[in-house]
């Protein structure tokens, strides 16, 4: 008997699209009443799980740009094309306060749903492509943005919770 997300590909995307705006919403939560100090604040160590010394701002910008190259990969990898290595790209400047990374997380998301509402009927999403690291299906790149956005929800409510700096 073929499995759920062979069988019903529209079923199993449906329920991803759900997890994903559940995650999504867990890491804006995380944001929530964060102000321009905690934004721009890097831990004074490297957390463990993601030994990185990242701002709330860096997160938010990776967590944007990742969705963007696991998105691309997807298009061409439906295309039939191979995708080697993402190409990530650096936050513009501009992109300082926490209403400008929101935005930006909000286009990547309305581009990678536009892009999901596109996709023919006939998609085989559940078929495994090869990716930068791993053979991946697109189902799996969905749980995969998914696990990630969940993942940078509980860092950046760590480090929203890092008490204020001390004047030097």
């Amino acid at each position: 008997m073929p499995d759920a997300q062979t069988a019903f590909p529209t079923a199993a995307l449906s329920e991803r699209i759900d997890a994903l705006a559940a995650a999504r919403g867990a890491l804006l939560d995380a944001l929530d009443g964060i102000e321009q100090a905690q934004f721009v604040r890097r831990p004074d160590e490297p957390d463990d799980e993601h030994d990185a010394r990242w701002s709330v701002r860096e997160v938010l910008w990776h967590v944007a740009d990742s969705e963007r190259c696991w998105r691309e990969w997807a298009e061409a990898a439906l295309r039939g094309e191979a995708v080697t290595r993402f190409r990530g790209v650096r936050r513009p400047a501009e992109l300082n306060r926490p209403r400008h990374l929101l935005a930006s997380l909000d286009e990547q998301r309305a581009a990678t749903l536009a892009f999901l509402a596109g996709l023919p009927g006939d998609a085989d999403l559940a078929a495994p492509r090869p990716s930068p690291g791993r053979e991946m299906s697109v189902l799996a790149m969905l749980d995969h943005l998914t696990n990630h956005d969940r993942d940078h929800a509980e860092q950046v409510a760590a480090l929203s919770a890092l008490p204020p700096r001390e004047a030097r």
